[in-house]
């Protein structure tokens, strides 16, 4: 790191700790050239450290979101009381018209151009610049040019999705403030808008995963009517440099401080750590590489231990308001109800699938046991690639009203037996086995020739199972559209994005199309 850079993160830490923050002491600030900004271990110690050590500590009152600006300042539970000061840092309009997460972006907006009479400008100092957009944009805000390279993928479809959505919420925010004749509303550009997304998508926390009950109770005191706790995210400073490991082990507790906000979350790392080390934090396991991609701009490799590699599929029917907000970005590092469901390299319960573990345990603690016992159709060998909760969905869709009764048998019998594999179908639902079947393959077929559709100079396919089971045609090869071989990071990245895809389709299909 060099001295400029040690200095801004200096300060922040000086900052952070006047306000009741902690860096564990055999802890630094380091820049690594392949995850940025990090923790890590200081590689004088002589000794590990840990495990059971608390990494960093961030208290309420240094936190940046939504919840500042409806009192336009920094928060204090400390004296006991549930109130704040009703001062909004916008109009009444402007609060009552845009949704949480837009307001708590409009508010990072406002800090930043305060500058150094920011609260928060130790903190925003350490900030990638909105003027140097590489260091910040997410696959949404690439180039043109690198975005093509994602056409045809999971990410290319939201990332259009994630544009419309910004243009929406920008253009709408803007103009109630001109309208209101807000001071300097024209220095809200929709290029700082796309840098408070990214930052709040790439460094905030859920609220009800980073605070105690007490202070939630005193938080929605002063929320808005019908605006829930987890409909906005907040930034940590300092706490939010730990880069992300899906198998770190790790704990966020809240604990009370002396003064201050009269809370802090702890970052409590449950792994030793070598000297040198970067010591990590962990976003939530359930993350796939396509979400990854387009919070972080990053992906995880495969390897024995963990595969990362999901194709989305998304549930039948309109998009929900859960929907968009997942696509939008809004929930930063948190977990929002799911609304697709998941195909995966490797087996569903392979011990390296991780995201779709993570799924599986969630679906487990939300519904109802008898809704979240899937049937056995999705223990087929058929079907071990691709999440139960889309086989359970399939079946039911299309299953007669004869098979659906015999399905029901089926399916308490496997419980009653208490099955660890799937008993063989009965006779009357051979036919239903094979509708699924085919229409799974007609999916895959087609998601498999849109990804085609473009091909990459160098990108040669590898020899997959399910080679066989793709069908092209003359018309689909007179359609493809190929680009040139990776220029720079981001193409690199999504061309071994797209072949993560390619292979996991190729694998699905290779296990449905099995005699």
């Amino acid at each position: 790191m060099n001295q400029h850079d040690k200095a801004r993160f200096d300060v922040l830490v000086e900052w952070s700790r006047k306000r009741g923050a902690e860096l564990h002491p055999s802890l630094e600030i380091y820049h690594d050239n392949v995850t940025g900004y990090s923790l890590r271990v200081n590689p004088s110690l002589s000794s590990s450290l840990g495990p059971e050590f608390v990494a960093v500590t961030c208290p309420l009152s240094t936190t940046l979101s939504f919840l500042n600006a409806l009192i336009d300042g920094p928060l204090d539970f400390s004296s006991g009381s549930s109130s704040q000061s009703s001062n909004a840092a916008f109009p009444p309009r402007f609060m009552q018209s845009s949704p949480p997460h837009v307001i708590g972006r409009f508010f990072l907006i406002r800090e930043y151009l305060k500058g150094k009479q920011s609260f928060w400008w130790p903190y925003l100092a350490t900030l990638p610049a909105p003027d140097h957009i590489a260091a910040w944009a997410p696959p949404s805000f690439w180039p043109e040019d690198d975005v093509v390279y994602l056409d045809g993928t999971n990410a290319g479809i939201a990332i259009a999705e994630i544009q419309a959505n910004i243009k929406q919420e920008f253009k709408h925010a803007r103009k109630v403030l001109k309208e209101e004749n807000w001071p300097g509303y024209s220095d809200y550009t929709q290029l700082l808008y796309k840098w408070a997304y990214s930052i709040f998508t790439s460094r905030s926390f859920r609220p009800s995963l980073i605070l105690s009950s007490a202070v939630e109770q005193r938080i929605t005191a002063i929320l808005p009517h019908g605006c829930r706790i987890d409909d906005f995210s907040i930034l940590q400073p300092l706490f939010d440099i730990a880069n992300h490991s899906p198998t770190a082990r790790h704990t966020w507790d809240t604990i009370p401080t002396v003064g201050g906000s009269g809370e802090a979350c702890r970052l409590i790392c449950h792994d030793p750590y070598q000297p040198g080390e970067q010591v990590f934090n962990n976003y939530g396991s359930d993350k796939t590489n396509s979400e990854l991609l387009l919070a972080y701009s990053f992906i995880l490799p495969e390897s024995d231990a963990l595969h990362n590699d999901y194709v989305h599929v998304r549930k039948r029917g309109p998009a929900s308001d859960a929907d968009r907000d997942r696509c939008d970005g809004t929930s930063g590092r948190q977990q929002q109800q799911k609304t697709d469901f998941l195909i995966s390299l490797r087996p569903i319960t392979h011990p390296s699938s991780l995201a779709a573990h993570a799924r599986l345990r969630l679906a487990a603690l939300t519904q109802p046991p008898s809704s979240a016992s899937s049937s056995p159709f999705s223990m087929l060998k058929y079907f071990t690639h691709f999440e139960p909760a889309l086989i359970d969905d399939l079946v039911s869709a299309v299953a007669t009203p004869e098979e659906k009764v015999a399905l029901h048998k089926w399916t308490a019998a496997s419980r009653d037996a208490d099955c660890t594999d799937a008993m063989d179908p009965p006779p009357e639902l051979a036919g239903l086995v094979d509708r699924a079947r085919g229409i799974l393959i007609t999916k895959l077929q087609t998601e498999l020739l849109r990804l085609r559709s473009i091909c990459v100079q160098g990108n040669e396919d590898e020899s997959e199972e399910g080679d066989a089971a793709v069908e092209s045609s003359s018309e689909d090869d007179d359609e493809e559209v190929v680009l040139p071989s990776p220029g720079n990071r981001n193409q690199a990245l999504a061309v071994e994005y797209r072949r993560q895809c390619e292979r996991v389709l190729r694998r699905a299909l290779g296990v449905l199309k099995w005699e």
